[in-house]
């Protein structure tokens, strides 16, 4: 039987017999069915009921001492949230059956594959035929309308297919180009939500490949799709579009390899973790760090490497020589990342975390450039300017330069750049995310006290330049700090006309 299922899942477990003990009439239904069906953990419960399903499901969380809400009152769809352990915590939906019965209810659903139910008696109930499906590898929809009754099932689609490595029904591609053009009606937050799914995926660059495939790229990243065909120089070996796509590629690699998500599968990526290794603790944290809930830093740098090029075409100019430059287009990306991310409603920190990671992706190849290690003032001020973003654009750099080189990359040039990454990471994790940033010796306040000075933007100044200098060791108090800041103002004076 496939409710045998859930007794490797005790938690889930108990909470279908609790359920099915409060309200015997209850069938779970939806991707909860899919994953016993895939033999796969089970992290959210979906149950369809034919009456009383709020009344039900506050029963329910006051049974397994869980937190209710009312999703929705006038549907009659009430959450249950069930902190069942201090590392596992399940979502529980009660609802009623939509249009009173449940082959209604089935054929109202998006794919074949999330209809089928299991009923109290623990026996399936799959009218769709999505087991087949699911057998046969294939994504189906319940209905010719599906999609054009919710077009952000597309998005969907293109998830599931990856998720569970599906293959398109035939007449899938069909459908979704009739209901493309109603993505412009779905909310901004639905369809931010729907995106950041596939930014989530174990490989997400098959998914934007999917998504040109399917015409919908230029309606969801425009910026993106303008990258098709621009050609790039040398040492680049691919197109604007490619390079993007393979700088996301990499990123998800590098960050899964830091999540311990998986082990390397080639000398390149053992390279990089055997380099990173001794900061691996901290890099998992600094990833795992949630601007929003469930929007964690490793998602946007993902989507970071995806957008960092955005800004090339409108700055792109051709030299006598045949190069071609873009020049200040990290600046250019930066913009266009903000008016994706206020177009989806991100929160304001998620912004500037993005908008300083793609602003600053070129500082580490600047730096690089000379061929020296970076001297104490360049690490203080990329720190300075880049605040937690730091470790976030050398975590991106790393992201862009495998998609410069591609298979090109020699181990041996990995290396020895890598270790240029470390002079500039290290400080991160010797001083904390911000870096070798000391906090100043005297505040502003303080500064005017000791110097009989009147407020004006020189204050600014003058604090700066003496945290620069506690930042070089070339300050360890306050006394001597009030003495340089003296200094410093003969200076000016002496220089004064």
């Amino acid at each position: 039987m496939l409710a045998s299922r859930l007794y490797n899942q005790p938690h889930a477990l108990k909470a279908h017999h609790t359920l099915l003990a409060i309200a015997p009439e209850s069938v779970l239904v939806g991707g909860a069915v899919r994953d016993l069906v895939l033999d796969r953990r089970v992290k959210d419960l979906d149950y369809a009921l034919p009456d009383k399903a709020l009344a039900t499901a506050r029963r329910l969380a006051n049974t397994l001492g869980g937190s209710y809400y009312p999703l929705d009152a006038a549907r009659q769809i009430g959450r249950v949230v069930w902190r069942c352990s201090s590392e596992e915590t399940l979502s529980i939906d009660v609802s009623l059956t939509r249009d009173g019965s449940l082959d209604a209810d089935l054929v109202a659903r998006d794919f074949t594959l999330n209809a089928i139910a299991l009923l109290p008696n623990g026996e399936p109930y799959d009218p769709l035929g999505g087991q087949s499906d699911l057998d046969q590898r294939l994504l189906r929809t319940c209905g010719a309308r599906s999609l054009i009754q919710d077009p952000i099932r597309i998005l969907r689609a293109i998830r599931f297919l990856y998720t569970f490595h599906l293959h398109p029904a035939a007449g899938l591609d069909t459908l979704v180009w009739q209901a493309s053009p109603g993505l412009a009606r779905v909310s901004p937050e639905r369809q931010r939500d729907e995106l950041f799914k596939l930014f989530a995926l174990p490989d997400p660059h098959f998914a934007f490949l999917h998504m040109h495939s399917w015409g919908i790229q230029q309606q969801l990243f425009p910026a993106l799709a303008a990258l098709h065909d621009m050609a790039q120089s040398p040492p680049h070996i691919y197109n604007g579009y490619e390079h993007s796509l393979m700088a996301l590629r990499a990123m998800a690699r590098i960050d899964r390899l830091l999540r311990k998500d998986i082990t390397p599968a080639d000398v390149i990526e053992t390279i990089l973790l055997d380099k990173l290794g001794p900061f691996q603790v901290q890099l998992d944290a600094y990833l795992c760090h949630e601007f929003v809930q469930d929007r964690p830093r490793w998602l946007w740098l993902r989507f970071a490497a995806l957008a960092h090029d955005w800004g090339k075409p409108a700055v792109r100019t051709v030299e006598a020589d045949g190069r071609i430059r873009f020049i200040g287009h990290e600046h250019a990306s930066a913009r266009l990342t903000d008016a994706w991310m206020e177009r989806y409603h991100c929160a304001t920190n998620e912004m500037t975390f993005v908008h300083n990671v793609c602003a600053g992706h070129m500082r580490p190849l600047s730096l690089s450039h000379t061929g020296l290690q970076p001297s104490r003032r360049s690490i203080y001020r990329f720190y300075r300017d880049l605040g937690d973003a730091a470790t976030g654009v050398l975590l991106l750099h790393m992201a862009d330069y495998l998609a410069t080189y591609g298979p090109t990359l020699a181990p041996d040039q990995l290396g020895t750049h890598m270790d240029f990454v470390l002079s500039l990471m290290t400080p991160a994790f010797l001083y904390g995310d911000h870096g070798p940033v000391p906090k100043s010796l005297l505040d502003g306040k303080e500064l005017m006290a000791a110097l009989a000075l009147q407020p004006g933007p020189i204050i600014g100044e003058l604090l700066e330049q003496l945290r620069e200098a506690q930042a070089l060791g070339m300050i360890a108090d306050r006394e001597n700090a009030i003495a340089y800041v003296r200094q410093l103002m003969q200076a000016q004076r002496e220089g004064g006309p």
